[in-house]
Formats: C-alpha cells, sequence, structure tokens
C-alpha cells in the first residue's frame, strides 16, 4: 500500500497538519534556505524536525519545513504550493512522484512546467490568467 502514498508527509497527525512538510530525504535547513530566498509574498520557512503518527513516516523523526503566514492579506496558497514543489524538484530532483500527486494538482502542463523547472511566479501568473479567462467565459453562461 505504501507505492500509493506520496513519500513525503504534510504534517498529518502532528500538531501543526498541512503547516509543514516533511520527508526523510528532506534537508530542513536547507529547503528553508531555498524558499526563505524566493521571497514568497507573505509567508516565511523555518527548518523543522517532525513525528507524524500518520501516513508512510508514522512514528519516524523526519526534516522539513514549516509555514508561518506573516501577511494574510499578500498570502496566495497556489504560489506557496508552487514554490514548495519546484525547490523539492530542484533540491531533490526526482524524489517526489508526480503520479501520485497528479490528482492534488489537477493539471498536467502544471506538473510538467514544474518538472521542466519553470519559475513558480510566471507559473502561478499564467494560471491566474487561464481562470481570468475562464471566469470571463463563464460570465455569459451565469443565470443570476
Amino acid at each position: 500500500m505504501l507505492e500509493y502514498l506520496p513519500n513525503y508527509s504534510v504534517g498529518r497527525g502532528t500538531d501543526s497538519p498541512f503547516e509543514q512538510i516533511g520527508a526523510d530525504w528532506i534537508k530542513g535547513p536547507e529547503l528553508a534556505a531555498y524558499l526563505n530566498a524566493r521571497q514568497v509574498p507573505g509567508v516565511r520557512f523555518y527548518p523543522t524536525r517532525l513525528t507524524p503518527d500518520a501516513s508512510r513516516f508514522a512514528g519516524k523523526q523526519i526534516e522539513g519545513v514549516r509555514f508561518v503566514i506573516t501577511e494574510r492579506e499578500v498570502f496566495q496558497s497556489v504560489r506557496l504550493g508552487l514554490e514548495i514543489a519546484a525547490a523539492l524538484e530542484k533540491l531533490y530532483p526526482g524524489q517526489v512522484k508526480w503520479e501520485l500527486n497528479a490528482r492534488l494538482i489537477g493539471n498536467r502542463r502544471t506538473i510538467e512546467s514544474l518538472q521542466a523547472g519553470e519559475d513558480p511566479r510566471l507559473l502561478a501568473q499564467r494560471l491566474a490568467d487561464e481562470l481570468a479567462g475562464f471566469l470571463e467565459t463563464r460570465r455569459a453562461y451565469l443565470l443570476y
């Protein structure tokens, strides 16, 4: 069954689920430094150690990063996710099993862009532009 689980933890089974990510192949200080250097608006990253009681790493201490929202008004969760995914691919190539994440990401082109090393800022802008186009098209079909 483990082959169907992502090979990282999002903190399920800890006191801070979805506020941190970790794995036995992540170096917390390295990942935090890289992400902080990216200057993602509204968030800071701190190295951490976590011991989930769920998932592939149940009962094992692993390294990772904790995300702390510093400015809620400028924080963008999509940008955060893209930055983390891109950082994992850059720092730990081949570790993220993209096919296992396809349903979470929901967009083949986004996965291909992350694998190709596209800048997450450009990718986030492209996704925002595509959403704006969809919303404009949709407007004509809204009944009220």
